[in-house]
């Protein structure tokens, strides 16, 4: 026995049996043309015949069937079963076979009506719903018993053929209905408009058209994307927007480093990042820029702060907040002054019909128009995804250039909401399509496609990569290129079908991968996201732990509010886990990994020569505090350089050139470019560090501190191989315990900035015996403080608590 697919004919019957062409002779035609495609006659009678095909020949059988049904428009309509199952051979004559499949298929014929095709339910391309069938078909077999099919809709048989349909709607329409909330939108300049939007009421495509119609000179849209828990990235994410649509306006020096900090990730303090929204957006030729702001309270508490610094005056510019009808306003923004309050519901019904025949570029009957309005709930989101379902369905179809409902109950359903529309429409993505729009969900509902597809191929592989997938996707609307590289999803109720649609464990899973990408992919202050996937994939403590690195990082960038916030997460994950603390006023005091503890001072101890230690008191504004980040392998010490560079010390550098007392005596000359050095080590300028080496290489004085220095430059320009060598050579050609000791602990620092952690501390051990050794305090001092860091990074909090206490009182490091 071997599985087949049964396609049976049942000619007219009553008083219509005896018009037209003979039975036989259609008989004997149909049956070429069975055989043309593959078939064979497998049954007949003196009513009915069938023919059978290979189970894997769906096509074929399916394509002789719907030409039958073409050419019978000329003559009697003819009517067909299809059915699938086993089927045995009767051996002769040859081709006739029997099986449940022959049985069904032959009954369906026989209760289908003229014209129609009755597909049986078991039939695998229609359980797969690869079939598009339109409606149920009941009715008695000879012997009584009762026979179910569904009609096939030979208009557009193929779910392929349907979904295609879908590419056929544009867009985005012209604004339908929305003229006077529109108008009332362009509020006084240092004010703000807000705008309340329920879900898929059309509030983002109305702050789009607000930009189009005022025609600002530069606009800055912040919305929730990548990274949407980073403090500053829905900021940080406007501003790269915009300039990749239009040139930077020119900025005071100060603001242009304050941007490139914010790009990279960095973040800035929520002051200096207001002035850069103000600047951005201050009047050109006596025309204002505008904000907007979209899903409010999706976006990041700080990004939330800089909004609320930089609307009132002196923000001479226009801006418009969007949010949910039922939400209040963060408390953060409670200060802003609003001047107009606009609220977005259903449509009016004319307006709601217009909009569907917008959405089908005007090629929809009145009527389907009418009924899909209605079944849209007369919503923007509704409406479109009302006719995409339809159109995958069948129910609405597109007959030449016109779109129309297949049937006169087409389209007579009851109204739903958006989101049960996309739900329906989701049963048709496939695997790969499905899993990329996943992943972007989790990601912010826009991100760049690298992220994306390392997220979704972990979970369904090559077929899921952004390349493969995204034609499908925008073509369907489901999903739109906000800019080259990147995959936005077409609306946020859409993110939340995809992300609600999976399963707990599976959702769990998902989140999980998502983190993991994340976690290698993203600064310090972007684990905040990887934070909250920890936490939702159940990973408490590791939740716990990324929280308080985000936290640390806010706090480090002066953002108090985030920082305070991601710490109360953090704990309330982890009630044991170490968080930095912040004074009143918002200033780190206590790093949770170490102590304070400063590269510059670390530095420093290797640089006296010939046992003279320099008196001057460590700078007030270190070059930065060593944090496992800036240990990591790949930074190669470049993070402990990471401060902005100052022209003072470059100004001091080239005004020496004018000094008569240093350009005349090579030894004033030294022992002014050696505290330069430090003011430039200090502030992390290395062009000027570099300057300032070669200058005393010309000296000839310090010769061994100026290699050790230049290891530690090539260690900031990401050589560390060469500066590990150079400040090795100096560990050997040390001649006495107190240059040892100096040099060791330099070595020791640059192994650590390397990531090679377990060297560094054998290494800071033995230069911290020199050191004792020597009588050289400032170098015991110095060391223990390092050993104080290098146990912290380390995960030995109790081993970095008696290194502090051993740095407070040197003398003690070799004792018990």
């Amino acid at each position: 026995m071997a599985e087949r697919i049964v396609v049976s004919f049942h000619g007219p019957s009553g008083p219509e049996a005896g018009s037209g062409s003979g039975y036989l002779e259609r008989a004997l035609a149909i049956r070429k043309r069975a055989e043309a495609h593959g078939g064979a006659l497998c049954a007949w009678g003196g009513e009915a015949y069938s023919f059978d095909f290979a189970a894997e020949a769906l096509d074929e059988a399916l394509g002789f069937t719907l030409e039958q049904v073409a050419e019978a428009q000329d003559a009697e309509p003819l009517r067909i079963g299809i059915a699938q199952g086993e089927m045995q051979a009767l051996g002769t004559p040859s081709g006739l076979g029997w099986g449940q499949a022959l049985l069904r298929a032959e009954r369906l014929a026989a209760i289908a009506r003229p014209g129609d095709v009755l597909l049986d339910p078991d039939v695998a391309a229609v359980q797969s719903g690869d079939l598009v069938t339109a409606g149920l078909r009941r009715g008695r077999a000879a012997d009584g018993s009762i026979v179910r099919g569904l009609r096939l809709d030979i208009y557009a048989p193929l779910r392929g053929d349907t979904l295609a349909n879908v590419h056929k709607l544009v867009a985005a329409p012209a604004l339908v209905g929305r003229e006077e909330e529109l108008g009332k939108l362009s509020v006084p300049l240092g004010c703000a408009g807000l705008l309340r939007a329920a879900p898929g009421a059309g509030g983002t495509r109305l702050l789009q058209e607000l930009v189009h119609r005022l025609a600002p000179p530069r606009s800055l849209r912040i919305a929730p994307t990548f990274l949407p828990r980073e403090p500053l990235g829905a900021l940080r994410n406007a501003f790269a927007r915009s300039l990749a649509r239009e040139a930077p306006p020119e900025l005071p020096e100060e603001l242009a480093a304050a941007l490139d900090k914010l790009l990279s990730g960095e973040g800035i303090s929520p002051q200096r990042a207001a002035e850069l929204v103000d600047a951005w957006l201050a009047p050109v030729d006596g025309r204002s820029g505008l904000l907007t702001v979209d899903d409010v309270t999706s976006i990041d508490l700080a990004t939330l702060e800089v909004v609320s610094q930089a609307i009132p005056p002196p923000g001479f510019f226009r801006s418009v907040v969007r949010i949910d009808v039922e939400e209040t306003l963060p408390e953060v923004l409670s200060s802003i002054p609003v001047a107009v309050e606009v609220t977005l519901g259903p449509l009016p019904k004319e307006a709601a019909v217009e909009l569907a025949r917008a959405f089908c570029g005007g090629a929809i009957t009145q009527e389907a128009a009418e009924r899909w309005a209605r079944r849209g709930q007369g919503m923007p989101l509704g409406i479109r995804e009302a006719l995409a379902e339809g159109l995958s369905t069948g129910e609405l179809r597109w007959v030449g250039d016109v779109a129309e409902p297949r049937d006169r109950a087409s389209g007579r359903g009851a109204p739903l909401p958006a989101h049960e529309w996309i739900t329906r429409r989701a049963t048709w993505l496939e695997p790969g399509e499905r899993a990329a729009l996943v992943g972007v969900a989790l990601l912010g509902a826009d991100a760049p496609n690298e992220i994306v597809d390392a997220v979704s191929t972990l979970m369904a592989g090559a077929g899921a990569r952004v390349a493969v997938v995204e034609d499908a996707l925008c073509g369907a609307g489901w999903a739109y290129r906000p800019e080259e590289g990147w995959l936005a999803i077409a609306s946020r109720t859409t993110t939340r079908v995809l992300i609600g649609l999976l399963d707990a464990g599976t959702r769990d899973l998902w989140h999980r991968m998502a983190g993991r990408v994340l976690e290698q992919n993203v600064g310090p202050l972007g684990l905040a996201e990887p934070a909250y996937h920890a936490a939702v994939a159940g990973e408490r403590a590791s939740a716990a732990v990324l929280a308080a690195e985000a936290a640390l990082a806010a706090a480090g960038a002066g953002l108090r509010k985030a920082a305070a916030a991601l710490i109360d997460e953090a704990r309330s994950l982890d009630p044991d886990v170490q968080v930095p603390e912040l004074s009143d006023e918002g200033e780190l005091l206590v790093d949770p990994h170490a102590e304070e503890i400063s590269i510059a001072s670390m530095i420093e101890a290797a640089m006296g020569e010939g046992g003279q230690i320099r008196s001057e008191p460590h700078p007030s504004s270190p070059i930065g505090s060593l944090s496992p980040e800036s240990l990591g392998a790949e930074s190669a010490g470049v993070t402990a350089f990471g401060s902005p560079r100052k022209a003072s010390v470059a100004d001091a550098v080239a005004a020496l050139g004018e000094d008569p007392d240093a350009v005349e005596d090579p030894v004033v000359m030294a022992e002014r470019l050696s505290k330069l050095l430090r003011q430039a080590l200090v502030e992390g300028d290395v062009e000027t560090l570099e300057d300032i080496l070669v200058r005393l290489r010309v000296t000839g004085e310090h010769d061994a501190l100026v290699e050790r220095m230049s290891a530690f430059v090539l260690l900031a320009r990401g050589e560390p191989g060469e500066g590990l060598r150079k400040l090795k050579e100096a560990v050997a050609a040390a001649n006495s315990p107190q240059a040892h000791a100096r040099a060791l602990l330099s070595y020791g620092i640059a192994l650590a900035s390397a990531g090679n952690m377990d060297r560094a501390l054998l290494e800071t051990l033995t230069a911290l015996a020199r050191a004792r050794e020597a009588s050289d305090r400032r170098a015991e001092q110095a060391c223990a403080r390092f050993l104080a860091y290098l146990s912290a990074a380390m995960r030995q909090p109790q081993a970095a608590s008696v290194w502090v206490k051993v740095a407070q009182t040197p003398g003690e490091a070799l004792r018990g």
